[in-house]
């Protein structure tokens, strides 16, 4: 026997419909997000499961506390995207009324009926869940990063541009320039003797010294005193910022890449002409995960990545080919990082990357027919748990090629 579970969670109760394969309503219960709900529910799971009833539920997510939940008391979790679930409403409503219960009761009958089109939940290890949160971290900290430095320059372009060609802002030079010069005026100040004293003790080579000084010494356009102050005040609340984000993604780069030495993904992993270094590889693997059966094939895993396009034919339209927007936006980018990285190690990447640009693709359009290609090979790799090896890839090259003009 088995019953199927639709839950419309939320922060602060989840919503439960519960029927039996022939679609007969069984029970329906708000569960508090409390420890005393989460454990009267518990107590429920494990009763039918003591009664050989296999559970399977759907929810409108793949992690977070409530899936982890059901996954350790023994249920199936099928994750289902809302935008599935909004065209499954329609069955049931068609004046669009929806409620909470009426959600979770979609939702239990969308996978009692429609089950054989979803795709159950595998989790990962522990250590790969753990690497994948620190990951997500990672880049949730570049994104507060990239954000802050776009707002600083957007404020040092409003009063003080000479700046901005000091260096970088996310270097520790920058920061310090504006901290100890933090105006136009601090900067029209300094003699030539007190510049070059200032850049010795930041370890400025010579050139990079006199190179500097003309170029803070080119005019500016005036600015009213009052802009100078107001904005010289922002800028130095985004510095201060700025430096405790600079200073968290390097923990966190360091923290990944001393955590993925420890997992024996990284033996093949980081064979990819990628650099032998960096968080890259490591967020790679941390999206793929490492449950057996994740990935069907290396079109499952394309599709996913958001690499291929999405291609329509219907009656007497023309096929129609456009991007593919559904996908995990996250893998699909660093997919991308993996691509462009190996243009400077791998032969045939930087050839086939060429080959696409001069059909007159765009940069990122050449990257993703690359990124494609990639896709298939960390798919074996990722299955066999085999290391990349670029010569063994050219002779398969060659080999095919061979066929293929025997064939024609």
């Amino acid at each position: 026997m088995r019953y199927y579970l639709g839950v419309d969670w939320a922060d602060e109760a989840h919503v439960v419909w519960v029927m039996s394969g022939d679609g007969t309503k069984i029970a329906t219960r708000t569960v508090p997000h409390t420890t005393d709900g989460m454990i009267e529910w518990a107590r429920e799971l494990d009763e039918w499961r003591g009664q050989s009833i296999e559970l399977w539920a759907a929810i409108e997510r793949s992690d977070g506390r409530v899936v982890d939940f059901l996954l350790d008391h023994g249920v199936m979790v099928y994750p289902v995207n809302p935008k599935a679930l909004n065209r499954a409403r329609d069955r049931f409503r068609q004046s669009g009324a929806k409620s909470d219960p009426f959600d979770a009761r979609v939702l239990a009958d969308f996978l009692r009926t429609d089950h054989a089109q979803l795709h159950a939940l595998h989790p990962s290890s522990q250590a790969a869940q753990e690497l994948k949160l620190l990951a997500d971290d990672c880049q949730r900290h570049i994104r507060q990063q990239t954000r802050l430095v776009n707002q600083l320059t957007m404020t040092l372009k409003a009063y003080y541009p000479r700046a901005l060609e000091v260096a970088e802002l996310t270097t520790a030079l920058a920061r310090q320039f504006l901290q100890d010069f933090p105006t136009p005026a601090a900067v029209a100040a300094l003699s030539e003797r007190q510049w070059q004293r200032w850049a010795r003790a930041h370890r400025l080579k010579h050139a990079r010294t006199q190179e500097l000084w003309e170029i803070l010494q080119q005019p500016q356009l005036p600015v009213p005193a009052h802009v100078v102050r107001a904005k010289a005040r922002l800028m130095g609340s985004l510095v201060g910022q700025l430096s405790l984000v600079v200073a968290a993604v390097a923990q966190y780069r360091e923290a990944i890449e001393e955590f993925f030495a420890t997992i024996p993904a990284a033996q093949w992993a980081r064979t990819l002409p990628i650099g032998k270094h960096g968080i890259t590889a490591p967020t790679l693997w941390a999206r793929l995960g490492d449950a057996p059966g994740r990935w069907e094939s290396f079109r499952h895993l394309q599709a996913h990545a958001g690499a291929v396009p999405v291609t329509k034919r219907s009656g007497k339209q023309q096929r129609v080919v456009h991007f593919r927007f559904a996908c995990d936006k996250a893998l699909r980018s660093m997919v991308d990082h993996v691509a462009f990285l190996s243009l400077r190690s791998s032969e045939w990447a930087r050839a086939y990357y060429d080959q696409q640009r001069g059909r007159g693709h765009s940069h990122y359009e050449a990257l993703r027919a690359l990124g494609a290609k990639w896709l298939k090979i960390i798919f074996v790799m990722w299955q066999r748990h085999a290391p990349y090896d670029e010569q063994y890839h050219l002779a398969t090259m060659t080999r095919q090629q061979l066929r293929r003009q025997k064939i024609a």
